[in-house]
């Protein structure tokens, strides 16, 4: 096993320690994670995108997992926030 460490982009963010098999596994455990998060946080969702970085233990980013809501052009919904 190694040592990744997630961190979810955004001030005052912690650095959450995670054992994986190798960075395939970490990226699988960061989309789980990131998930997980949204979930519990939803108005987080508000911000419009996400990017949770799976770095070594020097801080080295070693991927990104990002996630965007966009309101497709013409859809008659830009600027609805859905309340």
């Amino acid at each position: 096993m190694m040592q990744y460490y997630f961190r979810l982009m955004g001030p005052g963010r912690e650095r959450i320690p995670v054992e994986a098999e190798g960075l395939d596994d970490a990226r699988n455990a960061a989309v789980r994670y990131l998930g997980e998060y949204l979930s519990s946080h939803p108005g987080f969702a508000d911000e419009g995108h996400w990017q949770l970085n799976v770095e070594n233990d020097v801080g080295q980013s070693l991927l990104h997992v990002i996630i965007a809501t966009v309101v497709p052009r013409g859809s008659g919904t830009a600027g609805a926030t859905g309340s």
